[in-house]
């Protein structure tokens, strides 16, 4: 019985070695997401408080240099619980891949109604109130505020402002009449034409030229306003 206890501390030793070299990884590890993920939030407004949610843990590793190459986040947002991949090199040979549990949480200012709004309401600072917010906002809340927005559904006061509750306000709107300009490299056409869908700056809209029932796409370029590109164009649709 003794000999094979020692036998198997004998067995057991080395990857208890390991995994002591491997323990003292994991402050530096858990350092390099944090920045990681710091830096992914400095991509958006507001403040973020980002902490290791668990301990990361390594498999056992040959002895050699170990460096550490963060990959990518599972979130693009560092907001509520996600995690971090890693490349693990030893010796700068790629060893093994591993990730980190993160939490983040934000605070800054969200937007919501100051009273009941219909849909299509054009939003501005006048239609909502600025509130102080700690936590995890809801998703797609609006961080700050965009330009040319409307409601695309009713809001009801006190709601948090998000990005499924609005869309762009259209410059051209079907039946408008809308000046097209046909570009065919140096020389410009201007026509007119009825519109057949709705479009944004920078959105293909359908268009029925006057005197003519086939219709053609056109990119919005102001109120009641497109442009066809004739050499990059597909044509006229049936």
């Amino acid at each position: 019985m003794r000999t094979f206890l020692i036998c198997l501390i004998s067995l057991l030793l080395p990857v208890a070695s390991l995994w002591a070299r491997n323990d003292g990884h994991t402050e530096l590890l858990s350092a390099k997401a944090i920045a990681f993920a710091e830096n992914a939030a400095g991509n958006f407004p507001g403040q973020y408080a980002i902490q290791v949610a668990r301990s990361p843990k390594l498999p056992p590793l040959k002895p050699g240099k170990v460096t550490f190459d963060a990959d990518r986040m599972s979130k693009q947002e560092p907001l509520g619980r996600f995690f971090v991949v890693f490349r693990v090199y030893v010796d700068g040979i790629l060893a093994a891949t591993t990730r980190v549990e993160m939490q983040g949480t934000w605070s800054g200012s969200l937007y919501q109604a100051k009273a009941a709004l219909p849909r299509k309401t054009v939003i501005t600072e006048s239609e909502l109130e600025a509130i102080a917010f700690e936590g995890v906002p809801p998703a797609g809340a609006m961080k700050e505020l965009s330009k040319d927005i409307r409601l695309r559904q009713p809001m009801p006061i006190g709601k948090i402002l998000t990005q499924m509750d609005i869309e762009p306000i259209p410059l051209i709107n079907a039946a408008d009449r809308v000046r097209v300009t046909l570009k065919n490299g140096a020389l410009n056409i201007t026509s007119e034409a009825v519109a057949k869908s709705n479009g944004s700056i920078g959105d293909r809209v359908r268009l029925e030229m006057d005197g003519s029932k086939k219709l053609v796409q056109a990119v919005v370029t102001g109120p009641c306003e497109a442009v066809i590109d004739v050499r990059g164009s597909k044509g006229l649709q049936n």
